[in-house]
């Protein structure tokens, strides 16, 4: 890889290491909770086939469920 491709991979993992995890919901919205009592979160799954082909800042919120204020 070159250089600029490296610092490039860079920005990428320190973006995706900023993921939070996803909270557990059931249809009501309410979390969902473990045998212990805590809630349940799991890792996002991203369709980078779709997010690739994102024209947009908005769609690219949507894709990756970051739309919400």
């Amino acid at each position: 890889m070159s250089p600029e491709e490296l610092v490039g991979l860079e920005k990428l993992q320190t973006y995706v290491d900023g993921f939070v995890p996803a909270r557990c919901v059931n249809r009501a919205g309410n979390p969902i909770l473990d045998a212990k009592g805590n809630e349940r979160v799991e890792k996002r799954l991203i369709n980078t086939k779709e997010l690739l082909g994102c024209k947009s800042i908005a769609e690219v919120k949507v894709c990756l469920g970051t739309n919400r204020d």
